[in-house]
């Protein structure tokens, strides 16, 4: 896999400076990092680590910069999923927060879904976080009132989605501002998306759901012809849910899915526990619709903290810009809610740890997507098998292929030198480390 690697070989040792906690600057040696496929977000989650936040607060602030800089696979409107690694509770788990469909009210509605991240990023800062979650929305905020530059990441997918920007107010008036195609420097910006983050911002998101700006954002979506109701919002919960194990060496693997078939053909060395369930993920790839599953609006990031917490997440907004249609005067775009598109990846994220003194060894997460999964499945393989692992896999080219990694083979905390931190470049974004 062709890759920028930046490799992190600081010193073991650093310090908190607690006076100066949520100032950038505040941690001092290796922070950790981030990959992720937008360049501006992984830096304002890069800084979230520098000022003392765990890695469940610099996937927040990055997550809720995409909403921005990357909202054609990681809106507000959508969702996604996390594997959670916290050291000093020493737990695993999966935060589940993709978005499920809406109410059907009327005949003729455009299938949409229910928001799933801001309650989704909300419960993951609650848990794990360190940092105010003010903080953590302040550069989305920001960037979305006064403009941000667009990155080649996003350009990129404005070019290959152009005819569906075309025929959707909502997004022509954000990325064809007077007819003019968004090109890469030009600065992107949604005044009232930005007042929707100051909303968040400051009173959380059970405003958002419970109250009246929940029920007036589900008239508006309606009434521009989408499914959505009030009750919808009120009852839309994200899940807390036990990953799947996978035992490698004197490791675990934890999954976000299980895969949904029962086996698969011995493509992948099946001896070993590893190669018998990502043969049958190569068999949920082939019974999928690629026509569908190629054109799914998905992206995937880790980030891993000095004090080895870790947070791999797949975004989604089901399709690329998700439905084109959503509540305009809130800036909110949400996610496409047709059945196939709406269904969980064919590849969700994944963390390695050691269960007996729980050091980081592994994270990654992809698109998704048939060419995304299989890229995946055989990083894993060669990673994480032997070399020459994946040698037999079938590469699928349906969809974007993007697998970002961080490798810490030695474990951290102890062997921070040993991290390698790998942005894949079908994806656009980078890696951001100290």
């Amino acid at each position: 896999m062709a890759a920028i690697a930046m490799t992190a070989g600081l010193a073991a040792c650093g310090t908190d400076n607690t006076e100066n906690l949520g100032q950038i600057g505040a941690v001092s040696g290796f922070l950790g990092g981030v990959v992720a496929d937008e360049p501006r977000a992984v830096r304002i989650a890069r800084d979230v680590l520098s000022a003392g936040g765990t890695a469940a607060d610099a996937a927040v602030a990055l997550y809720a910069t995409m909403t921005v800089t990357k909202s054609s696979v990681a809106g507000i409107g959508g969702g996604g999923v996390c594997v959670v690694h916290d050291r000093e509770s020493k737990k695993v788990e999966v935060l589940d927060f993709w978005p499920r469909p809406g109410t059907r009210t009327a005949d003729g509605q455009v299938a949409t879904t229910v928001p799933g991240v801001p309650r989704g990023l909300y419960a993951l800062s609650a848990r794990y976080g360190r940092l105010q979650w003010p903080q953590l929305l302040s550069a989305a905020e920001q960037y979305a009132r006064l403009g941000v530059p667009v990155s080649r990441s996003m350009v990129d997918d404005i070019e290959a989605n152009r005819d569906r920007i075309e025929a959707s107010p909502i997004l022509r008036d954000v990325f064809m501002p007077d007819g003019k195609t968004l090109q890469v420097g030009d600065r992107i910006r949604s005044v009232n998306l930005g007042a929707l983050l100051t909303s968040l911002r400051v009173k959380g998101p059970g405003e958002f759901y419970n109250g009246a700006l929940g029920a007036q954002i589900a008239t508006a979506v309606q009434n521009a012809g989408g499914t959505l109701t009030a009750e919808d919002m009120r009852s839309y919960k994200p899940q807390w849910k036990a990953a799947t194990e996978v035992k490698v060496g004197n490791e675990t693997l934890y999954l976000a899915y299980p895969p949904r078939s029962d086996n698969g053909r011995s493509v992948i060395d099946a001896e070993t526990e590893l190669g018998a369930i990502l043969n049958r993920y190569l068999a949920d790839i082939e019974a999928a619709d690629s026509n569908i599953q190629a054109n799914t609006g998905r992206s995937g990031f880790v980030v891993l903290d000095r004090k080895a917490n870790a947070v791999a997440c797949m975004t989604t907004m089901n399709k690329p810009f998700g439905a084109g249609l959503g509540a305009d005067a809130f800036g909110l775009n949400l996610a496409a809610g047709d059945a196939g598109y709406a269904q969980t990846p064919l590849m969700g994220p994944a963390l390695m740890v050691n269960p007996f003194v729980w050091e980081y060894y592994y994270g990654i997460a992809g698109t998704g997507t048939p060419a995304g999964a299989t890229k995946q499945i055989a990083t894993m393989a060669e990673d994480l098998i032997e070399k020459g692992a994946a040698a037999n896999v079938p590469m699928n080219s349906a969809g974007k292929p993007a697998v970002n990694i961080v490798r810490c083979l030695e474990g951290i905390p102890p062997h921070p030198e040993s991290c390698q931190f790998i942005a894949d470049p079908a994806g656009g974004g980078m890696a951001g480390t100290q």
